[in-house]
């Protein structure tokens, strides 16, 4: 909402006009126009008006900055160059179109369905960029209309044959009628009286009648129709009366088809007027987006960044342009320096000054820099991103400029009056929320004058709250800013030594005009320079000589500050290595600690596993020596019996009786039978020497080796050597961790060498089971099947080298030893065949069929479909199980993500891949329609597939 003001709108209009002049504001947006792509887009960006209010403002800097995130991960939205202006008016009269207009509606329909698919293809994208989607879900699609524009117009404009059958025959019978004339003028040129009488062996097309050129002399000699004559008379151009038969079928199959093209064009009219309010919206919103595209790319010309508005009052800062570029230059590829411009507050709770006084040399960018605040704002209002890293500014309603000469012979203005009457303008429009920028104010009038007007309607702007930014040489407006905090110094940086401007804007201190030196610099006479220098007076030049050697001393503590700062960049970049390192070894100390503990950890837990195996084996054994021997024992007793009951004599109970000293003769290094279980307890097992232990096994490995493999020793050896082995092992328990990592490469051997003979026993039952079969045996065509897979298979080549045959299971072909495979008989394998496996259970076709509740067909009526990369399967260059495979993960996909229809690519070649997709379809467990593909669609090349519901 605009404040009050004390000018009427056409004054207000003017100086709105001016300021928009005066900082080349057209040269702005002739730029931003040529990122556009549609026509009436750039008129828009052309006569674009900065005053925006504050909603649309802020709508299109959060719709520049999501679009500009979006390029920035390399998706740009496909947008497409159409006139609005071509087919807008005769669309909202229901007028009919042209070829040309319907071209353009057809690139809007197609636009918002592309669009949209854009978005509904990855459902992410409507989360990270809400306002972007949020517009584009007004489009309207209208995809039966952009179908039908589509097979019916070209881009230049011609109807094609494909928009209708009738259309079609028609311009055929045209073309037949063209060739029948053509070949009758061919027969008649041959003939000699026809030779002799034309000019050329040749015939040509005259006004839309096909002639033969004829000499004047001889037109007699041919019966015709004369359709014209050449310039020097000698040639008169007949059409034969053989033709008029053609001719006359000509005329009527030309007439079908401006028939037929008049109606196609009636009707697709009538079509687009049905919808007229969509398009027009979708075409708006389009045209939207374009606006924001070209935002898009103007920022990232110029870098931008997204400005930031203030409220008003007393301590707010009036703006605050952080390494602020002008526009202008960074487009025009000029060299341009960065600056801080800033006005606000000096210290925390103080008043912010409104008069930026800035003064220095001439030709040291005061103007730019005073140019470059204005643009910046004037950017910010129009929602445009600015050239600044960071940019506050108040929310200002207007901007006044007094800037150039305004001298005026037809008004008789001069020079100064000119000044003076815009200035009386803006004091009378100024208010708080005005930014006023004035280049070399009152000048052109007595110094001392100018000086005190000049004065006067600052302050005046400081009562009125406004800001203002004035350029000056006047030196007494440089000392305001000492006694009145509403104004603030600042000055353009000068090398005294190579008397060169650097364009830098200095904060908090005025700045010389050094307008002596640079005369001196330019070659102005040396007298001019001395008197000059002597009438300039002694107390200015001392004046002079304090601002420069101030600027000297800023220049000396600006290069020491920087030497600083870059020291302490060094220190801090060390500082953060040392820290970097020192986290580093802890880490790596950590590890090493931690690695150490763990390793050490699993060698106890795998020593103590061992320990826990040999303990449950030697139990084992122990049972089953103690089984023996009652066995044993029972046997002894069952034959004693039996003597007895044969013979009550004595003797014979003493024939087959041990006598005792010869069981205890007998060698104690063979196994003893023992009589009873009251003899175990006297067992003493025999105990080895150690220096023959020693010399039977060197090292601990060694004498650790026989416990490992029980199974070849006797009962009584394994209990000898589980005893020495409990003995060992507490004799050798502090060598644990030495050891270690012997026994552990040790039973890795031992797993290795058990697996390499379960390897072989494997082999050998193989080669047992194939009874005798050779890697010859199996054959192509044979069926087979294996244990590896659950499905029949069967044999495409017969083995290789290594005895390898390569065998089909399913879909899936593989390469697999002859050894694996079992031939089954036809009948089987017939039946297996039919079997389908559904849920992970196995089910036959007739099951199959019966729980089926649904046939998926072709229907012919399903709509025209655009191909996009989010409803595309391209099946091209694939065998028929390649494109299978990926047929099935691509449509479970595309149904996952609520595709409506999609495009399978198959192209035609000798058909195969074309008949296994449709017949995947006709058994596919998703319940879906699909048909061909259409001419401009991609003919039988294509298949679309709808999912119903």
């Amino acid at each position: 909402m605009e404040h009050e003001s004390n000018i009427d709108n056409s004054s207000m209009n003017f100086l709105r006009k001016d300021a928009l002049e005066r900082l080349e504001w057209n040269k702005l947006t002739k730029y931003l126009s040529e990122y556009s792509i549609s026509p009436h887009t750039k008129t828009q960006l052309l006569q674009l008006d900065p005053w925006l209010d504050a909603s649309e403002r802020d709508f299109f800097f959060v719709t520049t900055a999501e679009m500009l995130d979006l390029t920035t991960q390399g998706n740009n939205l496909t947008l497409e160059a159409f006139d609005l202006e071509m087919f807008e008016k005769p669309l909202k009269r229901g007028a009919l179109l042209s070829p040309h207009a319907l071209f353009q509606v057809l690139i809007v329909v197609r636009l918002c369905h592309i669009l949209q698919a854009f978005f509904k293809f990855e459902r992410s994208r409507a989360q990270r960029f809400p306002k972007l989607y949020e517009l584009i879900l007004e489009l309207k699609p209208q995809v039966n209309l952009c179908a039908k524009l589509q097979k019916s117009v070209d881009i230049e404009g011609h109807i094609l044959s494909s928009a209708s059958t009738e259309l079609h025959s028609a311009r055929s019978r045209l073309e037949n009628a063209k060739r029948r004339i053509v070949e009758h003028l061919e027969d008649i040129l041959r003939k000699q009286e026809v030779k002799n009488a034309v000019q050329d062996s040749v015939w040509m097309l005259r006004d839309g009648r096909y002639v033969l050129p004829v000499r004047a002399d001889r037109k007699g000699d041919i019966d015709g129709i004369p359709r014209g004559v050449s310039q020097s008379g000698s040639t008169i151009f007949l059409e034969p009366h053989a033709l008029a038969q053609q001719h006359t079928q000509l005329e009527k199959a030309q007439s079908d088809v401006e028939i037929e093209e008049q109606r196609i064009i009636k009707e697709l009219s009538k079509d687009c007027y049905l919808v007229c309010e969509d398009i027009i919206n979708s075409s708006d919103i389009l045209t939207k987006l374009d606006n924001i595209s070209a935002r898009t790319r103007f920022a990232g010309a110029i870098v931008g960044t997204k400005p930031k508005f203030l409220n008003a009052n007393e301590k707010t800062k009036r703006f605050s342009l952080i390494e602020a570029k002008h526009p202008l230059f960074l487009l025009e590829k000029k060299k341009c320096v960065a600056n801080d411009l800033e006005l606000k507050p000096q210290k925390e709770n103080h008043i912010s000054p409104k008069i930026w006084v800035l003064s220095g040399p001439n030709a040291g960018g005061k103007t730019v820099a005073m140019k470059t605040v204005g643009m910046t704002v004037l950017m910010a209002k129009a929602g445009l991103f600015v050239a600044c890293e960071k940019a506050e500014i108040l929310d200002y309603e207007n901007i006044f400029v007094e800037l150039g000469d305004r001298q005026n012979r037809e008004e008789d203005l001069s020079t100064f009056s000119g000044h003076l009457s815009q200035i009386k303008k803006v004091t009378e429009a100024a208010n708080e929320f005005s930014l006023i920028l004035l280049d070399e104010g009152f000048v052109g009038t007595d110094p001392a004058i100018g000086v005190a007007m000049a004065r006067a309607t600052l302050e005046l702007f400081a009562e009125k709250n406004a800001t203002v930014i004035i350029t000056t040489h006047f030196s007494n407006l440089k000392t305001l800013a000492d006694g009145d905090p509403r104004f603030y110094n600042g000055s353009m940086e000068f090398e005294p030594h190579k008397l060169l401007p650097t364009y830098k804007v200095l904060s908090g201190i005025p700045g010389q005009s050094y307008a002596i030196e640079l005369a001196e610099r330019m070659g102005l006479s040396k007298d001019i320079i001395s008197k000059a220098r002597q009438y300039y007076g002694n107390e200015s030049q001392r004046m002079e000589n304090i601002l420069r050697d101030l600027q000297l001393k800023r220049i000396q503590i600006k290069e020491e500050l920087s030497q600083q700062a870059e020291l302490s960049k060094n220190l801090e970049s060390e500082l953060k290595a040392l820290k970097h390192e020192r986290e580093k070894l802890s880490e790596l100390r950590n590890d090493l600690v931690d690695g150490y503990r763990a390793k050490l950890q699993k060698r106890l837990n795998a020593y103590e596993n061992r320990l826990d195996i040999r303990e449950r084996q030697f139990e084992k054994q122990k049972e089953s020596f103690l089984k023996d021997l009652r066995n044993e024992h029972s046997e002894n007793i069952n034959t004693i019996e039996n003597i007895g009951s044969q013979s009550d004599d004595s003797s014979a109970v003493n024939k087959y009786t041990i006598p005792t000293k010869e069981i205890q003769s007998r060698d104690s290094s063979k196994p003893q039978k023992l009589s009873g279980f009251d003899a175990l307890a006297g067992l003493k097992l025999p105990k080895k020497k150690k220096n023959e232990e020693e010399k039977q096994f060197t090292s601990l490995d060694e004498r650790a080796q026989k416990f490992r493999a029980p199974r070849h020793m006797s009962t009584r050896s394994l209990l000898d050597e589980a005893k020495e082995s409990l003995e060992l092992l507490n004799d050798s328990f502090d060598d644990i961790e030495s050891n270690l990592e012997d026994d552990i490469h040790s039973l890795e051997d031992l797993e290795n060498s058990t697996k390499n003979k379960a390897k072989k026993a494997k082999e050998t039952a193989q080669t047992i089971q194939a009874q005798g079969r050779t890697a010859d045996h199996w054959q192509v065509g044979m069926k087979v099947k294996s244990s590896k897979f659950k499905d029949n298979g069967t044999v495409l080549r017969s083995a290789d080298g290594k005895g390898n045959v390569e065998c089909q299971f399913g879909i899936m072909k593989v390469k697999i030893h002859f050894h694996e495979l079992s031939e089954i008989d036809d009948q089987i394998s017939k039946a297996q065949n039919k079997t389908i496996k559904i849920n992970g259970k196995s089910k036959n076709k007739t099951q199959l069929n019966s729980q089926k509740k649904f046939t998926n067909i072709q229907d012919h009526e399903i709509p025209p479909t655009l191909q996009h990369s989010g409803n595309t399967i391209n099946l091209r260059g694939k065998t028929v199980d390649e494109a299978l495979d990926k047929l099935d993960i691509e449509l479970d996909k595309m149904s996952r993500l609520e595709v409506d229809r999609v495009v399978i690519i198959h192209g035609h070649g000798m058909g195969k891949i074309k008949e296994s997709v449709r017949k995947f379809l006709e058994d596919a467990s998703y319940k879906l329609k699909f048909r061909a593909g259409r001419q401009g669609e991609g003919g039988d090349g294509v298949t679309i597939v709808e999912f119903e519901n």
